[in-house]
């Protein structure tokens, strides 16, 4: 006769297989009721889904979770597997739950007045939008109060609205958590990433991130002489100080008028020379009152601005004739010869001179034309005497025939 021995967590008088099926039978119970109290919560909210009067739906799909339930609807529902269904409705909501997560701020709050260009604005958001590109301020967006970026802005925060923010090591950029710090530092300052330190914009690459630099730098006004950090400032101040200064939308076609710009100049401090942009005075400073020439030849040693420049001098010493005139056929080493070359086939003569009306095929030889003929613009002198020349190798000559001892 088998003998049924006793376990130690099972009731008395019952054995492993009858309290298996009990405790199989207690979860099919509680799945049971669970499952029930879930499908009267999905009849309920189906039952709330609000008729309309236009087309009707051709599909509800319902998602059933145990602490919330999800509805969504899919309109002008034509057929499909139901992978691609349920991939369609899982992206959906993967886009609204980020959307979700993202913390908006908020754009209520006191009238605030820019104290640079004096623009009013209804909340202190749009004052922080509008010192966005500014070099060092900062507006608060509860209380809208004007601090330095970075460490002044965390101890505002902290003193006056009780929030901590973590400040980022290598940029101002301000985060509520530890998390968005470091998923900021990996993404922002990673290897090839170009980070402002001003403002803390991350760029992928150097010409991006030297044109976005120009935000910040410090604008004067050409008229009264007062300096702006803040692009937005300079130009609501110019309209104010200088309102025929920008041009008239109406007067440019409609294509147009949606990129106007004020006509701004930069203008040397050496020489007083005037540029369009910004990136062009660089390079005249660089090259011309610097005298920077980093492109050496190296035939004869002579040094260039820009590697084009460069290429063009090497051709004085490989005289390489690539360029072909399209009238006679004759080669010739530089596009600009090929040029010059043509307008004597066609007789043009674009470049006139000023004084007497006379027309040459190139501006320099218009130049040499106003030293000799009308003694515009500085000649080389002579160190040994009063003679002075247009040309180098004129002056060359000069020395070596008048002043250079000649052997007996």
């Amino acid at each position: 006769m088998f003998q049924i021995g006793e376990e130690t967590f099972c009731p008395t008088g019952a054995c492993v297989a009858c309290a298996t099926a009990a405790m199989a039978a207690q979860e099919f119970r509680f799945f049971v009721r669970n499952s029930q109290r879930i499908w009267l919560k999905a009849i309920t909210v189906l039952n709330e889904v609000p008729k309309t009067n236009g087309p009707l739906v051709k599909s509800v799909c319902a998602f059933i979770k145990p602490d919330n339930l999800h509805i969504h609807t899919v309109k002008d529902y034509t057929g499909g597997d139901t992978k691609t269904m349920f991939s369609r409705l899982k992206n959906r909501l993967t886009r609204k739950a980020e959307v979700e997560k993202k913390t908006r701020t908020p754009r209520a709050g006191p009238t605030c007045k820019c104290p640079d260009c004096g623009k009013t604005f209804y909340s202190p958001y749009f004052l922080r939008v509008h010192l966005k590109n500014s070099g060092y301020k900062e507006a608060c967006a509860q209380c809208g109060a004007i601090v330095r970026r970075g460490d002044e802005m965390r101890e505002h925060l902290t003193k006056v609205h009780g929030e901590s923010a973590l400040l980022c090591r290598n940029c101002p950029m301000l985060f509520p958590d530890q998390s968005r710090l470091e998923k900021h530092e990996k993404n922002a300052h990673k290897f090839g990433s170009w980070t402002c330190c001003d403002c803390g914009r991350t760029f992928c690459g150097k010409s991006s991130f030297e044109m976005h630099s120009q935000m910040h730098a410090v604008r004067t006004c050409r008229s009264c002489g007062t300096q702006f950090s803040n692009r937005a400032c300079y130009r609501i101040h110019r309209v104010k100080c200088e309102p025929d200064a920008r041009p008239n939308a109406k007067s440019l076609p409609r294509n147009k008028r949606s990129n106007i710009r004020d006509p701004a100049t930069f203008t040397c401090d050496y020489c007083g020379k005037s540029y369009h942009s910004r990136p062009q005075l660089k390079n005249h400073i660089i090259w011309i009152h610097m005298d920077v020439r980093p492109h050496q030849c190296q035939w004869c040693g002579k040094r260039f601005y820009t590697p084009s420049r460069l290429a063009e001098h090497s051709i004085v010493h490989t005289r390489e004739r690539n360029f072909e005139c399209d009238i006679c056929g004759a080669k010739l080493v530089s596009k600009m010869a090929a040029i010059y070359h043509r307008r004597r086939h066609t007789g043009e003569k674009p470049y006139e001179c000023e004084d007497c009306g006379e027309r040459f095929i190139s501006s320099s030889r218009r130049t040499e034309h106003a030293k000799r003929r009308h003694g515009k613009g500085p000649k080389m002198p002579c160190v040994l005497c009063s003679a002075s020349f247009v040309r180098s190798h004129e002056l060359r000559k000069h020395i070596e025939r008048v002043h250079k001892p000649t052997s007996t």
